[in-house]
């Protein structure tokens, strides 16, 4: 798939250096697809979460691309489950892409698992508009992928 370079400034992280960036990718007519990289933690929450809330206010299907994440910490946590209040509200249709086992343990931990539609990638995200709604567990030990 291609990617649009619709890039928001990375946030500068003071506390690790490391940068946090979310970038829209090409995606079907009625979705739009966030794919976020980095580090999700409290220094970076604040500017996603005005991000993503302003594109859960802005379509009716909304997938937030977690694949290269590569930590998701407890604020960031906090960011999605916010997102999900605002998605009901707005009665948009919020699926998550977990790749990873960095992203899918934290959300197994928490029980977020069984609240959000948690997809192993992009495609099943982007298809699941014409499925039913609910939350789809994803097991964190699969596939194989232990970044």
């Amino acid at each position: 798939m291609a990617h649009l370079e619709h890039t928001s400034q990375p946030v500068r992280n003071d506390v690790t250096g490391d940068h946090l960036t979310v970038t829209e990718p090409l995606a079907p007519p009625d979705v739009v697809v966030v794919a976020v990289r980095g580090e999700v933690d409290g220094a970076a929450c604040p500017w996603l979460s005005d991000r993503l809330v302003a594109r859960v206010r802005s379509t009716h299907h909304l997938v937030v691309d977690l694949s290269d994440v590569s930590f998701l910490g407890a604020a960031g946590l906090t960011v999605l489950v916010l997102l999900r209040e605002e998605a009901l509200v707005e009665r948009c249709r919020l699926c998550v892409v977990a790749r990873t086992r960095l992203v899918r343990l934290p959300l197994m931990i928490t029980g977020l698992v069984d609240v959000f539609d948690v997809h192993g990638d992009l495609v099943g995200a982007l298809v699941c508009r014409e499925l039913p709604a609910g939350p789809r567990p994803v097991d964190p030990r699969q596939p194989a992928d232990l970044r």
